[in-house]
């Protein structure tokens, strides 16, 4: 029957959906709309939480570097118990001449060091830090949409099945009908009782098709729970109300594929990652650049190093200064680190054109598809009236005893498979709506 076609269609395009936990807020869950799905989703999938913690160390790690660019500051303090010195005026072989010290030695120093260049590196690091940032925000918004999707999907699907389940309610109801009439039939002896069990197993049919479809409709909403992270014991039934939009403007392709290049978040993540790579040359390059530093000490220490003999007395002493350090040996060790990056950034170049060539044929496919479905529905429209014409006369020629019961129940078999088709088409054009709007990044 179509119904068992329809059903496993729809149960193998339900979407992988993980186990999350419950946040408790105020809703109906016994007429739970689209956009209250969504909210609920927002905030209690896990996966977006962690994004949301990743985003946070990501702007923290922002943070730190910042403070890179503060001074190194130091204190020093230390006790030492010395020997006496002993010098060899004329060589290790010889005596030599001992010197009383000071048996005690202590010192306090506090000193600083501050970056002043460093060719570029810090700079280049907090811009990198910035980048990775922005990506992992992109991400997040990333799987927001994704979330959206999957709880759209789960909702035209419930629909698509009431509306199935109210098309053979109506069908139940004329089967019962119809009955009747071969009941009577029956009892004048028209027709043999072959035909009114012919017509009680289309009735059979029809309502086991429609408990499977109410089964049905109980896993998706369990999935839906599961997908909003609602515990399984949450009672939920949903509205479907406020699940269509206008779908006759759909826009020209060039166009929306220009809107997909600035808000898809693949697309975006691939320049940002390019922008990454180039820092990372920019980075290499900076360690062959001198580095400079200022830097100032300043203390009090005891005895006097400063002349020979050491004296027993307790001395200060301060120093302010620049340091300037040049890594001559990364001038050959830079070289192949070059290389590499070159490398990396000619990559990320590609996989940005890779990603716009595929972006584009899936925006293509998407449009196409939303237009094959308007297509087909005024097709569908036809063979309904063609199927209720031909059901129609079927069901006057066997009311006159003109024609079978076996052609009157594969008339109405394809009636009812013209109107399923319908309902499916309606659904479909709907659902190729959302995923156009989700490739665009619009969802």
């Amino acid at each position: 029957m179509i119904f068992n076609l329809i059903r496993y269609q729809l149960l193998t395009i339900l979407l992988v959906m993980g186990s999350f936990s419950f946040a408790q807020t105020e809703y109906n869950y016994h007429q739970l709309k689209l956009n209250q799905a969504i909210e609920i989703g927002l905030q209690n999938n896990k996966k977006l939480q962690i994004r949301t913690l990743q985003t946070n160390v990501s702007e923290l790690i922002e943070d730190d570097l910042k403070n890179e660019k503060l001074p190194d500051v130091n204190f020093h303090t230390g006790f030492h118990v010395l020997s006496n010195i002993n010098q060899y005026e004329d060589g290790l072989l010889k005596s030599s001449t001992k010197y009383k010290v000071p048996r005690e030695q202590y010192d306090f120093t506090l000193s600083a060091e501050i970056p002043i260049y460093l060719g570029g590196k810090l700079k280049n690091e907090e811009k990198k830090a910035e980048i990775e940032t922005d990506i992992s925000k992109l991400r997040t918004k990333k799987d927001e949409r994704e979330l959206r999707m999957q709880i759209i999907t789960a909702y035209l699907q419930v629909l698509h099945l009431h509306e199935q389940q109210s098309l053979l309610l109506d069908k139940i109801h004329e089967d019962s009908i119809n009955i009747k009439q071969v009941k009577s039939f029956q009892k004048n002896g028209l027709v043999t009782y072959n035909e009114v069990l012919r017509t009680e197993l289309q009735l059979s049919n029809h309502k086991m098709s429609f408990t499977e479809l109410a089964n049905d409709i109980a896993i998706i909403e369990h999935q839906i729970k599961t997908l909003i992270a609602l515990p399984a014991e949450q009672e939920l039934e949903i509205d479907t109300t406020d699940l269509f939009t206008n779908t006759t403007q759909i826009g020209f392709v060039d166009e929306l594929i220009l809107e997909a290049f600035e808000k898809n978040e693949n697309l975006q993540i691939a320049k940002e990652d390019l922008h990454l790579k180039e820092i990372d040359k920019k980075i290499i390059k900076s360690n062959i650049l001198p580095r400079i530093t200022a830097d100032g000490e300043y203390g009090l220490s005891y005895p006097n190093f400063m002349f020979f003999p050491p004296q027993e007395n307790l001395y200060r002493f301060g120093k302010v200064g620049i340091n300037i350090v040049m890594p001559l040996s990364n001038l050959y060790k830079n070289k192949q680190k070059m290389l590499i990056a070159d490398r990396s950034i000619s990559i990320a170049k590609l996989e940005i054109e890779e990603r716009e060539e595929q972006l584009t044929h899936d925006v293509f496919v998407a449009n196409r598809k939303l237009e094959e479905s308007i297509e087909k529905i005024e097709i569908a429209r036809e063979a309904i009236t063609q199927a209720k014409e031909n059901y129609r006369i079927v069901k006057t020629k066997y009311a006159n005893k003109l024609s079978l019961i076996t052609e009157l129940i594969d008339a109405d078999n394809v009636y009812l498979e013209t109107q399923s088709n319908l309902i499916s088409l309606e659904i479909n054009k709907q659902l190729k709506y959302y995923q156009l709007q989700y490739v665009i990044g619009n969802l």
